[in-house]
């Protein structure tokens, strides 16, 4: 078997990095086993290199065929470990326990016993498109397969613990993907060579056009035509685009990408003065836009020139697509790039700009370079597999950077066919295109979730595999009703506009990448495990120290996909970004199992008293007392306002009238301490939310303060 492999192997195969493995006697960690990683450690070893595969009743893991004939060893108690360890050192050969199921305590007292330094090592061929695509070196068939090991250090077995062994591991995992050459490319590249090869496979279809479709190589015909008009009229560095989700916002963000423009989807919900700032920060001249889309975005500040996208499509016209769709499908890949004039390299050249929803203050300037979106969409492809999420809904704001990534790019990237919509508000009409197109994967907000749950009916989403939230915590009971009525998994994910955006999502269990053995894919009331190349601190808030991965603090996140810096801005950019780290501002932690527990952002935590009250936490008791004695559907949100006495209180807004009395005895009565207790409520008629759905934090703060200073509480 081994021979059979070693011959494909040097056909298909490449392998760069690692050169540390076979030297100082270490034992390896490494995350999860495949063939091609096995022999690329080998490759990179220099010798013989043991898998150590954990298979104590309880972890799940069932070993393969093909793992018993390379050699792998099946290791079920202590001794068993220390006998096989001590085996690898005799033969000279690299032992490799596979950290699947195992306890970083464990494998810390293993090697403390065999008296053998631990290296974490990672190799990223569990990254899929876009960055297994072709080769960097000179001269090498662009068809192999790279493979890159990267070693961590050697960690002395008398000086670790399970916390340093961690950390280890997740920087080993950032430090790998890094240092993966394709993170240089263009990501018009990857999009060219994944609509090359589903030329003939739909990609995109438009529910809100009575479900129009498009193939692979008319959606690059279309853009290529396009990016021809854009460099030949627009000669500015960057390209303004006022649009909906949909095959025209599809087109008009390739078109920039293949002209090597910078999209700017801008956000028309978030008023006119936000968007002239926005538009004169980023140095817009003309912007891509809809007629019949005009007269819906209301007052807004339009540039010197404005394109009608309905307008350029006509005058290019049908047959000229076609003719551009035949040469796609016809010219091989590296003509194809060559004639599109695609740049080989773009790396950390801006491949688009995105403005922050201002929830906390003005919008910011987000700068993603090519390198921040081919590793989050690699990060994305990496943990759910394409057998099985083989739609995704695309009613995200293009503006919104979950919308950006994951429900653009991430499709025309090699991923999911993507359905879209106009609007994430219209659920009776979502509900319909699940149903119609069988979509399996819906990314939405809790805000949204609960409108499924009014307006859509079971059999509707039958198709779902899964639903991911984001932009706000997800309430369990919120979790529990929508997975009674729909049957439909919902797992909470996370991330944010500086990391491309996501950071970490749980998944179904069905779902969790074969390998690992039993790990569970969701822990209910956590973010999930931090993507694959994503390295994770946690520090004190206010002194900055650095602590132990599960003790709360200020959570901040290393990887390929964190920006790096806001446009124009180079004094915020320094409170956020240090050494290479970006400071989030949210409060969490991970636990005993890797999963990211967020315990709030610092902005939504008021000290009182000296101590720290998270809003989120007195938000999520008050929804549980009130929802047993409200009927109906309610918002509600805590805030911090200032307090003569104390300096800061707590601010209960409702739609809803309260009874305060009822409500502060049973938050007493749920065991929350007296300070977390909100002594003011008050009646709205409604919370500040922003487009997406999360809250408006400065329009909630205004509001609170206003009430504070002349309106009456609720009681």
């Amino acid at each position: 078997m081994k021979t059979i492999l070693a011959l494909w192997a040097r056909v298909f195969w490449q392998v760069e990095g690692g050169e540390a493995l076979g030297q100082g006697n270490a034992v390896l960690v490494l995350g999860r086993i495949t063939v091609g990683a096995w022999w690329a450690l080998e490759r990179a070893a220099g010798c013989r290199v043991v898998p150590l595969l954990w298979v104590a009743a309880g972890s799940g893991v069932r070993p393969k065929p093909w793992m018993r004939g390379l050699g792998a060893r099946e290791v079920k108690n202590r001794a068993e470990v220390m006998a096989a360890l001590e085996a690898a050192r005799a033969a000279k050969a690299v032992p490799c326990l596979v950290r699947g199921p195992l306890a970083d305590a464990d494998v810390v007292e293993w090697a403390r016993q065999a008296g053998m330094p631990v290296m974490p090592v990672e190799v990223a061929d569990a990254l899929r498109p876009p960055l297994q695509r072709g080769s960097e070196r000179p001269g090498a068939w662009e068809g192999r397969a790279q493979f890159q090991v990267h070693a961590g250090p050697a960690l002395p077995s008398e000086s670790i613990d399970a916390d340093a062994l961690a950390k280890a591991v997740l920087d080993t995992g950032a430090a790998a993907l890094a240092a993966h050459p394709a993170l240089g490319r263009h990501l018009g590249e990857a999009v060219v060579r994944a609509l090359k090869r589903k030329a003939l496979a739909v990609v995109a279809v438009d529910a809100f056009q009575n479900g129009r479709s498009l193939k692979g190589a008319m959606v690059l015909g279309a853009g290529w035509l396009l990016a021809d008009w854009i460099r030949r009229e627009i000669p500015e560095r960057r390209v303004g685009i006022v649009l909906p989700p949909g095959l025209g916002a599809i087109l008009a963000n390739l078109a920039c990408l293949l002209a090597d423009k910078v999209p700017v989807n801008l956000n028309f919900t978030i008023g006119r003065d936000a968007n002239e700032k926005a538009i004169r920060a980023a140095g817009l001249k003309q912007v891509i836009t809809a007629e019949a889309f005009v007269a819906k975005v209301g007052d807004f500040p339009w540039p010197e020139r404005r394109h009608d996208l309905s307008a350029l499509l006509a005058g290019i016209g049908k047959k000229a697509v076609l003719r551009r769709s035949l040469r796609v499908l016809f010219t091989p890949t590296g003509a194809l790039l060559r004639a599109l004039q695609v740049p080989r390299t773009g790396g950390d050249q801006e491949a688009g700009l995105l403005f922050t929803s201002g929830s906390s203050g003005d919008p910011k300037g987000v700068v993603l370079s090519h390198r921040n979106l081919l590793a989050n969409i690699a990060q994305v492809e990496a943990i759910l597999p394409g057998d099985r999420i083989t739609s995704i809904l695309g009613c995200l704001p293009v503006f919104h950077s979950f919308g950006f990534t994951v429900t653009l790019w991430w499709p025309l990237a090699g991923g999911p066919k993507v359905v879209t919509y106009v609007s994430p508000l219209e659920t009776a009409k979502l509900a319909e295109a699940v149903q119609r197109h069988g979509v399996s994967l819906m990314v939405t907000t809790p805000t949204f979730l609960r409108s499924f749950l009014r307006k859509a009916a079971p059999e509707q989403l039958r198709t779902l595999e899964l639903v991911i939230t984001g932009a706000e915590k997800l309430p369990t009971p919120l979790l529990q009703e929508f997975e009674e009525k729909f049957g439909v998994p919902v797992c909470e994910g996370y991330g944010m506009t500086e990391a491309s955006p996501v950071i970490s999502t749980n998944l179904t269990d069905a779902l969790v990448r074969s390998g690992r053995g039993r790990l569970p894919g969701r822990v209910i009331g956590t973010v999930g495990r931090p993507l694959p190349g994503i390295s994770v601190r946690v520090k004190h808030p206010e002194s900055g120290e650095d602590q132990s991965l599960d003790q709360a603090g200020m959570l901040w996140f290393k990887g390929a996909n964190v920006f790096r810096g806001y446009l124009n801005d180079p004094a915020r950019s320094a409170e956020v970004l240090k050494d290479g780290w970006y400071v989030s501002g949210d409060v969490g932690r991970l636990d005993a199992r890797g999963f990211l527990v967020i315990e709030g952002r610092l902005s939504r935590f008021s000290k009182i008293g000296g101590e720290m009250v998270p809003h989120g936490t007195v938000e999520a008791a008050l929804l549980e007392i009130l929802r047993g004695k409200l009927e109906g559907e309610f918002a509600l949100a805590v805030v911090g306002a200032r307090d003569a006495a104390k300096g800061e209180a707590l601010v209960v807004l409702c739609t809803r009238l309260l009874d305060a009395d009822m409500v502060r005895k049973e938050l007493a009565a749920k065991g929350l301490p007296n300070l977390w207790i909100p002594k003011a409520y008050f009646q709205v008629e409604a919370v500040p939310v922003l487009a997406s759905g999360k809250l408006d934090l400065r329009g909630c703060n205004e509001l609170a303060q206003r009430l504070q200073g002349g309106g009456a509480p609720a009681s």
